[in-house]
Formats: C-alpha cells, structure tokens, sequence
C-alpha cells in the first residue's frame, strides 16, 4: 500500500470512529433518559397514594377544630333531564346538628337543621309549603355536610390521589372518593383541599345521575353565628308536609 493509500485509509477509519462515538453517545443519552421517566413513573404512584393518606390527616384535624363555620357557597347543578341550575347564598355550621343554608339566589329560599328537623322552604316555588324532615346523617344538606367527607373518610370510602387544582384562588388537593358502605347516596364525590386542611369544593356525583358542585369562599370558622340562623320559624299560611 502506497503512503496516499495508508494515510486515506487512516482518515476513514478515524472519521468512522468518531460517527459510532457520536452514535454510542447518543444512545446512551436516550437510554438515561427512557430510564429516567421509567424511574419517576414508578415512583410517583407511592408518593401519590401517601399523599391521600397525608391531605386526608390534615383535613380531618382541621374539621375536629371547628365548632362553627360561616361561608358564601356557590352551588350547581347538573340534571340530564333538566338542565344546569345555579344558586348562590351563606352556609352557617355548627356540628353536630345545626346547619343552615340562606339563598341569595333564589333569595328567600332556606335550608335549615335546627337540631331536631331539617326544615326547606323555597319560597321561589312553593310559597305555601315547608318539607319537615328528620335530619340526614349523609347528603349535600346536613350539618354533617363537611364531616361526611373529611371526618374518617376511609372508613366509608376508598380514596384516590386526583391531582391538583386551584379553587377561589388557593391551590388545592383533590381526593376521589368512592363509597363502600351501604346508605351513601352518592356514586361518588371529589373533595379538593387548601394546604389548611379546608375544604374548598365539593364534585359529587349523586344515585340520581344528578351532578351537584359546591365552591365555599369567605370561610370563617369559630366566630359567633346569628341565632336566627339557626332557627326556622313557619310563615303564617304555610302548610308543614312531612314527607
């Protein structure tokens, strides 16, 4: 082999060299990085279902601090044989067994458990008449309302990690619960949670079908509630059904 000969064949072999080290390099890159995602695919599963446990503890302690709670809810509904229906108004609780909701939109309209019966009147539909009730343990009108979401919730449901939201401006922890227990009249519910521990939106899913969303803003807890609100009188005229 002539001097020309060796030298070009010198020169192939180094560029081959340096093309399979480029090659090499970057599949080792791309192998890191299959690894990488694999590994935090991996990983994240534990940590979200720790999560559950944690974002549940912290609720829980938090609604075990309230004797009252005062609150501006917007609430909708989602019917698929009657459409969307929005209300707006003030949520007072004081657990175990007082509660009240006063809408501003229907205004007039109440909820009321004033320790003895759940009292609704909707003025806006049926002026004439007030529905008289035992009060429920469970459901979107009980002074149970937080309680049954965030009081010993695994003991009732199975709970999922949901991922992050953000509700009236704080950022939130959303949990999925699922009922396991008879008597539950949901199919399922979304909680999110504020880093306190507060609950800021309820997504339930009701037996019905039915979709009800409630968002609380303005929450005040432990300050004094205005007796009258916890208190139904019946308007003269009105007829009490006890269904």
């Amino acid at each position: 082999m002539t001097a020309v000969g060796a030298s070009t064949t010198r020169t192939i072999h180094a560029t081959m060299i340096r093309i399979i080290r480029v090659i090499m390099t970057r599949i080792i890159r791309v192998t890191m990085m299959v690894v990488g995602l694999f590994v935090n695919a991996v990983s994240t599963e534990p940590a979200a279902a720790q999560d559950v446990t944690e974002v549940l503890a912290t609720a829980q302690a938090t609604y075990r601090q309230i004797e009252t709670l005062q609150a501006e809810f917007t609430q909708t509904l989602v019917n698929p044989m009657m459409g969307n229906d929005t209300t707006t108004g003030t949520l007072y609780l004081a657990p175990p067994d007082r509660f009240s909701m006063r809408f501003a939109e229907p205004e007039g309209d109440r909820i009321v458990a004033d320790g003895t019966w759940l009292w609704l009147h909707t003025p806006s539909t049926t002026p004439d008449q007030v529905i008289r009730q035992p009060i429920p343990d469970v459901g979107p009108a009980t002074p149970n309302l937080f309680g049954q979401f965030v009081d010993r919730p695994l003991d009732r449901y199975s709970a999922t990690y949901a991922g992050r939201d953000s509700v009236a401006g704080y950022g939130v922890e959303k949990v999925r619960l699922i009922p396991r227990v008879e008597g539950i009249p949901f199919r399922s519910v979304v909680i999110s949670l504020s880093a306190d521990g507060m609950l800021r939106r309820v997504d339930i899913v009701e037996d019905s079908g039915q979709r009800r969303t409630l968002v609380f803003d303005s929450i005040l807890v432990n300050a004094p509630i205005p007796p009258e609100e916890l208190i139904f009188r019946v308007p003269k005229g009105t007829r009490i059904v006890t269904p």
